[in-house]
């Protein structure tokens, strides 16, 4: 078996781009378009902004998710196996509870009088 060149594997990447990428940067540019041109209800000024705006949030996010390491679909795929996972604990301090509760012990009830004359001070060395 002969494994294929490396080349022949990967992506294929215009402008260090994926073709998916270059889909949704030119969706968003024509939106933009479509927005400026016949939805607006804005003067030309707030319609040349919020056109820029609109064409520019695709394509943000695709330049930000090629520089990055972010994968939005791993990303959803964990959190949602993180929702119905069994036995995940919440953040936080949780319920409150009556903490523990110390009590002498039948056997030390006779002890109770060497440890209350202990002097601490000769323990600590001062």
């Amino acid at each position: 078996m002969n494994p294929a060149y490396k080349h022949l594997r990967d992506r294929l990447r215009i402008g260090d781009l994926t073709l998916p990428q270059i889909i949704s940067m030119f969706c968003g540019f024509m939106g933009g378009l479509v927005w400026a041109l016949y939805l607006s209800p804005f003067s030309p000024y707030l319609t040349l902004f919020t056109a820029i705006y609109l064409a520019c949030l695709p394509a943000g996010s695709v330049l930000l998710a090629s520089s990055t390491e972010f994968d939005l679909w791993l990303y959803l795929r964990a959190c949602v196996r993180e929702a119905f996972t069994e036995g995940r604990f919440g953040a936080g301090a949780g319920e409150p509870t009556d903490g523990y509760s110390i009590g002498a012990d039948a056997d030390c009830a006779g002890k109770r009088a060497v440890c209350s004359s202990l002097d601490l001070r000769g323990v600590w060395g001062d």
